[in-house]
Protein backbone atom coordinates (compact mmCIF):
# COMPACT_ATOMS: atom_id res chain seq x y z
CA UNK A 1 0.00 0.00 0.00
CA UNK A 2 1.23 3.77 -0.74
CA UNK A 3 2.78 5.09 1.99
CA UNK A 4 1.08 8.21 1.04
CA UNK A 5 -1.64 10.04 -1.08
CA UNK A 6 -1.30 10.30 -5.04
CA UNK A 7 -1.84 13.04 -6.42
CA UNK A 8 -2.95 12.81 -10.52
CA UNK A 9 -1.18 14.83 -12.91
CA UNK A 10 -4.15 16.74 -13.22
CA UNK A 11 -4.49 17.09 -9.77
CA UNK A 12 -0.97 18.97 -9.61
CA UNK A 13 -2.61 22.69 -9.88
CA UNK A 14 -0.20 25.25 -8.98
CA UNK A 15 3.55 24.90 -10.82
CA UNK A 16 5.88 24.57 -8.88
CA UNK A 17 9.48 25.93 -11.37
CA UNK A 18 9.16 29.79 -9.53
CA UNK A 19 9.14 27.81 -6.24
CA UNK A 20 11.77 25.88 -6.76
CA UNK A 21 13.86 28.51 -7.83
CA UNK A 22 15.21 29.74 -4.01
CA UNK A 23 16.61 26.32 -3.37
CA UNK A 24 18.36 25.71 -7.41
CA UNK A 25 19.84 29.35 -6.28
CA UNK A 26 20.93 27.98 -2.71
CA UNK A 27 22.76 24.51 -4.63
CA UNK A 28 24.28 26.65 -6.86
CA UNK A 29 25.64 28.60 -4.09
CA UNK A 30 26.21 25.69 -1.23
CA UNK A 31 26.99 23.09 -3.26
CA UNK A 32 29.95 22.19 -3.73
CA UNK A 33 30.81 20.96 -7.48
CA UNK A 34 32.12 17.47 -6.69
CA UNK A 35 28.95 16.92 -5.22
CA UNK A 36 25.69 15.01 -6.63
CA UNK A 37 22.26 15.46 -5.03
CA UNK A 38 20.09 12.82 -6.37
CA UNK A 39 16.66 12.47 -5.63
CA UNK A 40 15.04 9.25 -5.71
CA UNK A 41 10.98 9.02 -6.76
CA UNK A 42 8.50 6.74 -7.42
CA UNK A 43 4.54 7.18 -8.69
CA UNK A 44 3.31 5.25 -6.35
CA UNK A 45 4.24 3.11 -3.12
CA UNK A 46 5.35 -0.53 -2.67
CA UNK A 47 7.72 -0.05 -6.00
CA UNK A 48 10.79 -0.66 -3.38
CA UNK A 49 12.20 2.96 -3.73
CA UNK A 50 13.59 3.08 -0.26
CA UNK A 51 14.96 -0.18 0.08
CA UNK A 52 16.44 0.46 -3.12
CA UNK A 53 17.82 3.87 -1.99
CA UNK A 54 19.14 2.39 0.95
CA UNK A 55 21.34 -0.69 -1.02
CA UNK A 56 22.44 2.22 -3.04
CA UNK A 57 23.65 3.93 -0.31
CA UNK A 58 25.72 0.94 0.36
CA UNK A 59 26.78 0.47 -2.83
CA UNK A 60 28.35 3.74 -3.19
CA UNK A 61 30.15 3.64 0.08
CA UNK A 62 31.19 0.09 -1.04
CA UNK A 63 33.27 2.27 -3.92
CA UNK A 64 34.30 4.80 -1.69
CA UNK A 65 31.84 7.57 -1.74
CA UNK A 66 30.76 9.37 0.81
CA UNK A 67 26.68 8.93 1.16
CA UNK A 68 24.37 11.03 3.42
CA UNK A 69 20.71 9.56 2.57
CA UNK A 70 17.91 12.30 3.57
CA UNK A 71 14.77 10.54 4.34
CA UNK A 72 12.40 13.28 2.48
CA UNK A 73 8.84 11.17 2.84
CA UNK A 74 8.09 13.88 5.44
CA UNK A 75 6.28 12.24 8.50
CA UNK A 76 6.12 8.70 6.79
CA UNK A 77 9.73 8.35 7.00
CA UNK A 78 11.17 4.39 7.25
CA UNK A 79 15.07 4.97 6.15
CA UNK A 80 16.04 4.63 9.93
CA UNK A 81 13.95 1.40 10.27
CA UNK A 82 15.90 -0.44 6.99
CA UNK A 83 19.38 0.74 8.50
CA UNK A 84 18.55 -1.30 11.81
CA UNK A 85 18.38 1.95 14.14
CA UNK A 86 14.87 3.40 16.30
CA UNK A 87 16.08 7.16 14.92
CA UNK A 88 16.13 9.83 17.98
CA UNK A 89 15.82 12.83 16.21
CA UNK A 90 14.46 13.63 13.11
CA UNK A 91 13.92 17.24 10.94
CA UNK A 92 10.96 17.97 13.04
CA UNK A 93 13.73 19.20 15.45
CA UNK A 94 15.42 21.08 13.55
CA UNK A 95 12.06 22.92 12.70
CA UNK A 96 11.63 23.11 16.26
CA UNK A 97 14.89 24.80 16.86
CA UNK A 98 15.52 22.09 19.15
CA UNK A 99 18.57 20.46 17.30
CA UNK A 100 21.33 21.49 14.41
CA UNK A 101 21.08 19.83 11.21
CA UNK A 102 24.40 18.22 12.32
CA UNK A 103 22.84 16.91 15.58
CA UNK A 104 20.69 14.84 14.33
CA UNK A 105 22.79 12.83 11.98
CA UNK A 106 22.81 9.10 12.72
CA UNK A 107 24.80 6.35 11.65
CA UNK A 108 22.82 2.79 10.61
CA UNK A 109 24.32 -0.65 9.18
CA UNK A 110 27.56 -0.56 6.74
CA UNK A 111 28.36 3.42 8.51
CA UNK A 112 25.20 4.80 6.54
CA UNK A 113 25.17 8.03 7.70
CA UNK A 114 20.70 9.63 7.23
CA UNK A 115 18.72 12.28 8.27
CA UNK A 116 15.35 10.91 9.58
CA UNK A 117 12.51 12.80 7.96
CA UNK A 118 10.50 11.57 11.06
CA UNK A 119 7.33 9.27 11.08
CA UNK A 120 3.80 10.36 12.41
CA UNK A 121 5.03 14.24 12.44
CA UNK A 122 2.41 16.27 10.96
CA UNK A 123 4.24 19.60 11.09
CA UNK A 124 6.59 17.29 7.92
CA UNK A 125 3.97 17.46 6.32
CA UNK A 126 2.71 20.80 6.41
CA UNK A 127 6.26 22.22 6.00
CA UNK A 128 6.01 26.12 4.02
CA UNK A 129 8.49 27.36 1.58
CA UNK A 130 10.41 29.05 3.90
CA UNK A 131 11.16 26.06 6.44
CA UNK A 132 11.62 23.51 3.37
CA UNK A 133 14.43 25.86 1.88
CA UNK A 134 15.62 25.91 5.27
CA UNK A 135 16.07 22.46 5.85
CA UNK A 136 18.20 22.17 1.98
CA UNK A 137 20.15 24.99 3.56
CA UNK A 138 21.05 23.28 6.47
CA UNK A 139 21.91 19.98 5.14
CA UNK A 140 23.80 21.29 2.13
CA UNK A 141 25.80 23.68 4.30
CA UNK A 142 27.03 20.58 6.68
CA UNK A 143 30.56 21.12 8.05
CA UNK A 144 31.15 17.34 7.52
CA UNK A 145 29.67 17.43 3.62
CA UNK A 146 29.50 13.93 1.09
CA UNK A 147 30.06 13.25 -2.08
CA UNK A 148 26.67 12.32 -3.01
CA UNK A 149 23.72 13.14 -1.02
CA UNK A 150 20.72 10.74 -1.96
CA UNK A 151 16.78 12.63 -0.87
CA UNK A 152 14.42 9.80 -0.84
CA UNK A 153 11.16 11.06 -1.29
CA UNK A 154 7.23 9.88 -0.66
CA UNK A 155 5.98 7.89 -3.10
CA UNK A 156 2.92 9.71 -5.32
CA UNK A 157 2.81 13.33 -6.80
CA UNK A 158 2.67 16.59 -4.65
CA UNK A 159 3.77 19.70 -4.23
CA UNK A 160 7.16 18.86 -2.02
CA UNK A 161 8.04 16.14 -3.93
CA UNK A 162 8.38 18.14 -7.40
CA UNK A 163 9.76 20.94 -5.95
CA UNK A 164 12.68 18.53 -4.35
CA UNK A 165 13.11 17.17 -8.09
CA UNK A 166 13.44 20.01 -10.06
CA UNK A 167 16.34 21.38 -7.08
CA UNK A 168 17.71 18.09 -7.95
CA UNK A 169 20.80 17.76 -9.73
CA UNK A 170 19.12 14.39 -11.63
CA UNK A 171 16.42 12.46 -10.45
CA UNK A 172 15.64 8.14 -10.34
CA UNK A 173 12.51 6.93 -11.04
CA UNK A 174 11.84 3.67 -9.45
CA UNK A 175 8.82 1.66 -11.03
CA UNK A 176 8.04 -2.03 -11.16
CA UNK A 177 6.73 -3.55 -14.65
CA UNK A 178 3.39 -3.93 -13.28
CA UNK A 179 1.15 -1.80 -15.12
CA UNK A 180 -0.32 0.90 -12.19
CA UNK A 181 3.27 1.35 -11.56
CA UNK A 182 4.45 2.14 -15.12
CA UNK A 183 1.24 4.67 -15.29
CA UNK A 184 2.01 5.97 -12.17
CA UNK A 185 5.28 6.91 -13.28
CA UNK A 186 4.43 8.32 -16.27
CA UNK A 187 2.39 10.55 -14.36
CA UNK A 188 5.27 11.77 -12.42
CA UNK A 189 7.19 12.50 -15.33
CA UNK A 190 5.12 14.30 -17.03
CA UNK A 191 3.92 16.26 -13.89
CA UNK A 192 8.08 17.27 -13.30
CA UNK A 193 8.33 17.50 -17.37
CA UNK A 194 5.58 19.92 -17.58
CA UNK A 195 7.94 22.69 -14.86
CA UNK A 196 11.40 21.72 -16.85
CA UNK A 197 12.00 19.33 -19.86
CA UNK A 198 16.06 19.86 -19.26
CA UNK A 199 15.68 18.15 -15.93
CA UNK A 200 17.97 14.90 -15.80
CA UNK A 201 15.80 11.73 -15.64
CA UNK A 202 16.77 8.21 -14.72
CA UNK A 203 14.54 4.97 -14.78
CA UNK A 204 15.66 2.08 -12.87
CA UNK A 205 12.86 -0.83 -13.16
CA UNK A 206 12.94 -2.79 -9.78
CA UNK A 207 11.57 -5.88 -9.19
CA UNK A 208 11.86 -7.42 -12.18
CA UNK A 209 11.52 -11.55 -13.26
CA UNK A 210 12.29 -11.79 -17.00
CA UNK A 211 15.74 -9.78 -17.79
CA UNK A 212 15.18 -10.06 -21.09
CA UNK A 213 11.89 -8.45 -21.18
CA UNK A 214 12.93 -5.61 -19.01
CA UNK A 215 15.69 -4.22 -21.24
CA UNK A 216 12.84 -3.97 -24.03
CA UNK A 217 10.47 -2.87 -21.56
CA UNK A 218 13.12 0.10 -20.16
CA UNK A 219 13.45 1.11 -23.69
CA UNK A 220 9.97 1.20 -24.98
CA UNK A 221 9.23 3.40 -21.78
CA UNK A 222 12.19 6.04 -22.63
CA UNK A 223 10.82 6.28 -25.96
CA UNK A 224 7.40 6.75 -24.84
CA UNK A 225 8.30 9.82 -22.61
CA UNK A 226 10.42 10.93 -25.39
CA UNK A 227 7.59 11.08 -28.01
CA UNK A 228 4.89 11.87 -26.06
CA UNK A 229 6.16 14.21 -23.45
CA UNK A 230 9.48 15.60 -24.71
CA UNK A 231 11.63 14.95 -22.34
CA UNK A 232 14.64 12.80 -22.87
CA UNK A 233 14.70 10.02 -19.86
CA UNK A 234 17.41 7.20 -19.72
CA UNK A 235 17.37 3.56 -18.28
CA UNK A 236 19.78 3.47 -15.52
CA UNK A 237 19.47 0.05 -15.37
CA UNK A 238 16.67 -3.15 -13.36
CA UNK A 239 17.39 -4.99 -10.45
CA UNK A 240 15.88 -9.01 -10.42
CA UNK A 241 13.30 -9.80 -7.86
CA UNK A 242 14.70 -11.45 -4.80
CA UNK A 243 12.62 -13.14 -1.90
CA UNK A 244 15.62 -12.12 0.19
CA UNK A 245 15.14 -8.42 -0.61
CA UNK A 246 11.75 -8.91 1.91
CA UNK A 247 13.62 -10.98 4.18
CA UNK A 248 16.27 -8.44 4.99
CA UNK A 249 13.88 -5.65 5.37
CA UNK A 250 12.01 -7.56 8.01
CA UNK A 251 15.77 -8.35 9.37
CA UNK A 252 16.59 -4.55 9.25
CA UNK A 253 19.43 -5.58 7.30
CA UNK A 254 19.86 -4.31 3.87
CA UNK A 255 20.41 -6.96 0.88
CA UNK A 256 23.99 -5.82 0.04
CA UNK A 257 24.89 -6.22 3.70
CA UNK A 258 22.89 -9.77 4.19
CA UNK A 259 23.28 -11.24 0.55
CA UNK A 260 26.31 -9.70 -0.81
CA UNK A 261 27.03 -12.05 -4.09
CA UNK A 262 23.45 -12.07 -4.80
CA UNK A 263 22.43 -10.87 -8.33
CA UNK A 264 19.95 -8.50 -7.14
CA UNK A 265 23.13 -7.15 -5.17
CA UNK A 266 25.53 -7.12 -8.37
CA UNK A 267 22.71 -5.46 -10.13
CA UNK A 268 22.79 -2.52 -7.58
CA UNK A 269 26.69 -2.03 -7.64
CA UNK A 270 26.67 -1.87 -11.56
CA UNK A 271 23.72 1.08 -10.90
CA UNK A 272 26.20 2.67 -8.37
CA UNK A 273 29.20 2.33 -10.63
CA UNK A 274 26.73 4.34 -13.46
CA UNK A 275 25.78 6.64 -11.32
CA UNK A 276 29.61 7.93 -10.38
CA UNK A 277 31.01 7.14 -14.00
CA UNK A 278 32.85 4.26 -13.09
CA UNK A 279 33.00 1.05 -15.99
CA UNK A 280 31.51 -2.41 -14.79
CA UNK A 281 33.88 -4.85 -14.81
CA UNK A 282 33.20 -7.34 -17.18
CA UNK A 283 33.81 -11.47 -17.02
CA UNK A 284 37.18 -12.18 -19.32
CA UNK A 285 36.52 -15.85 -19.40
CA UNK A 286 33.72 -17.78 -21.78
CA UNK A 287 32.03 -19.39 -18.70
CA UNK A 288 32.32 -15.99 -16.68
CA UNK A 289 30.08 -14.68 -19.90
CA UNK A 290 28.26 -17.12 -19.96
CA UNK A 291 26.82 -16.85 -16.26
CA UNK A 292 26.89 -13.21 -16.91
CA UNK A 293 24.81 -13.24 -19.39
CA UNK A 294 22.55 -15.96 -17.84
CA UNK A 295 21.59 -14.51 -14.88
CA UNK A 296 21.90 -10.83 -16.25
CA UNK A 297 24.83 -10.22 -13.65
Amino acid sequence: MSKQVIYRQSEVKYPVADQAQNLRDLIGVSQPRAMKLITIASGKGGVGKSSLSVNLALALTKLGQRVLVVDADFGLANVDIMLGVNARYNLSHVLRNERQMSEIIQEGHGGIRFISGGSGVIELLRMNDDQLLSVMQGILTLRDPADVILFDLGAGINEHIVRLILSSGETIIVTTPEPTAIMDAYALIKTVSRESLKHPLRLILNKVEDTRESTTMIKGFCELVKNHIGSEITGLGHVNYDEDMSGAIKRQMPLLLSKPNSVASGQIMDIARSLIDIPTPQPTSKMGRLFAKLFGA
